[in-house]
């Protein structure tokens, strides 16, 4: 076959930019069979790509433009392609050649936030999300929790749901603690035992609520800093906001986005990872913890219990004081600390990008 990957949203940190780098390499090492087209916003993402010798396509188009519903078919269906994998659900609606979809969560349609508040916004994203799911050949869930969703919001048959967990990289792997704090410390102003957080800005993220609970933490007597690491969202201020309002907002640092080479001894230097999401579709940073071996506190949701299983801690995300109790009790407990730092890393070995692309080709081929 000649199947298509859609890689525009490389590069930017975000979670999906990390699962179509990951997931894409993979399949290219893999994949000895098929031929691929790969198409990119520029010549600097594709840098990586030039050993696969596949065929390369600069397509510089905005994600959820006009230029991506009218244009873009036009470049896919120059390639004359087989399949496409789009693999986040901005599918040009105009697009009428076979494709997979990969839906990564409908955190949209959960919690539509500022940026689905207009009307015209509102509409046109559920006309593109709609369309994908519709259209699309095979569905990739990256859990069981969003596949149920899709069929509880969308009716769609059990057999056109695939689910394809994600993966952690490679690169993330226990170290020296010790010298993962050093990096950490010189570079970002670290001074002492910290609480992590890694992600987007957005409010089902639930930010302003840990920012709470760690100020009680300190209220305690407990002594450490947290780490909000990730860009703030221009969308919404008002959770950077709300974050550094509370009472020892001087113990927190917002580095912004980290620097690749930094993540691992991030996580590795972190006393715990704290996930505090009323939604997730996969929770691919609590996995990168995991396999860093790093005691996991989240929110008690499905996918988090899902991926994580008792591997974590988990409070109720809606609940300030549930919240600060546990993770006080945790923080108090270092033999509790110890055994799911090692049930964390244990869990993580159950989910790989190998895996994950072994399955997404088979699925390809099931497509068509």
């Amino acid at each position: 076959m000649r199947i298509g990957l859609d890689l525009r949203m490389l590069g930017g940190g975000s979670g999906i930019s990390r699962y179509i780098s990951e997931l894409s390499h993979e399949i290219l090492r893999q994949d000895k069979t098929n031929q691929y087209v790969l198409f990119f916003k520029g010549t600097d993402e594709s840098a990586d790509y030039r050993k696969y010798g596949h065929k390369m396509v600069i397509a510089d188009i905005p994600h959820y433009s006009f230029a991506e519903q009218f244009k873009l078919p036009k470049i896919l269906k120059k390639e004359q392609l087989d399949l496409v994998h789009f693999p986040h659900f901005n599918v040009p609606i105009f697009y009428r050649r076979p494709f997979v979809v990969t839906i990564h969560d409908l955190t949209h349609t959960r919690f539509p936030g500022r940026k689905k508040s207009h009307l015209f916004h509102r509409l046109a994203y559920n006309l593109v999300l709609f369309n994908a799911i519709k259209k699309a050949k095979k569905i990739i869930a990256v859990s069981q929790s969003t596949k149920n969703e899709l069929k509880e919001f969308f009716q769609i048959p059990d057999e056109k749901i695939q689910v394809i967990y994600e993966g952690a990289s490679e690169s993330y792997k226990v170290m020296d603690k010790q010298e993962a704090f050093q990096q950490i410390s010189n570079r970002y102003g670290v001074t002492k035992q910290y609480i992590l957080y890694v992600g987007v800005w957005r409010r089902y993220k639930n930010l302003p609520n840990l920012a709470q609970a760690f100020s009680n933490l300190i209220d305690r007597g407990l002594d450490y800093q947290l780490i909000l690491a990730g860009e703030p969202d221009p969308f919404y201020p008002d959770i950077k906001k709300k974050a550094l309002a509370v009472k020892h907002a001087d113990k927190i640092i917002c580095p912004g986005r980290i620097r690749e080479q930094d993540m691992q001894a991030l996580y590795n230097a972190a006393s715990l990872f704290v996930l505090p999401s009323k939604a997730e579709g996969f929770g691919l940073t609590a996995l990168e913890a995991a396999s860093c071996g790093i005691p996991i506190a989240c929110s008690d949701i499905p996918t988090l219990r899902e991926v994580l299983g008792q591997a974590a801690e988990y409070f109720d995300p809606e609940n300030l004081e549930n919240m600060t109790d546990i993770l006080e009790s945790l923080l108090n407990n270092p033999k509790r600390q110890e055994e799911l730092a090692n049930l964390a890393l244990s869990r993580s070995k159950h989910f790989s990008w190998k895996k994950a692309a072994e399955e997404t080709i088979k699925l390809y081929e099931q497509a068509p």
